[in-house]
């Protein structure tokens, strides 16, 4: 096979174990690639949910709860938000890390894949998709619950040592 000097190029090179960009197999780079843009859209998705719109008469029903209720309601919100958003993080800054396939990457990505597929469980459960009125609203649900589910695929392959060693 053809081998590109690191000396001509200092990223790719073609021998015979195949394609490598900076020092990874081509397959792996994609991967690369992928959780990145994955983390991208971790912080796409917290800056949409920060303008949809809430159930109706939400502060008037959260408002006839005892504190406590309220509290863990607005707790729960917050709490939603720092895992997507540490997800996204993880995602972005950590990339290579996390499909090397060691025991911590494959933890993370466990974990990720867990929380998105919990999403993808809970969110048609909690039936909020009956209450939004318009087109792009309903379209911009379906991309959530793909969302959900393709992170849970992704991050779980990765999870389950898709890379041997």
């Amino acid at each position: 096979m053809m081998r590109i000097s690191p000396a001509v190029d200092g990223r790719v090179d073609m021998s015979a174990d195949g394609v490598q960009i900076w020092g990874m197999p081509l397959d792996s780079h994609a991967w690369v690639w992928g959780i990145r843009a994955a983390g991208f859209f971790h912080f796409v998705t917290l800056a949409l949910a920060s303008v949809t719109p809430i159930p109706p008469n939400w502060d008037e029903n959260l408002a006839q709860l005892p504190e406590i209720h309220r509290r863990f309601a607005m707790a729960q919100n917050v709490f939603i938000g720092a895992v997507i958003a540490a997800a996204g993080l993880i995602s972005l800054c950590f990339a290579p890390l996390l499909i090397e396939g060691t025991t911590l990457a494959r933890v993370i990505c466990a974990c990720i894949a867990l929380w998105w597929g919990g999403r993808l469980v809970v969110l048609p459960w909690l039936g909020a998709h009956r209450f939004l009125p318009t087109t792009a609203l309903r379209i911009g649900y379906a991309l959530l619950l793909s969302e959900c589910a393709l992170y849970t695929i992704g991050y779980g392959y990765l999870a389950l040592n898709r890379f041997e060693r």
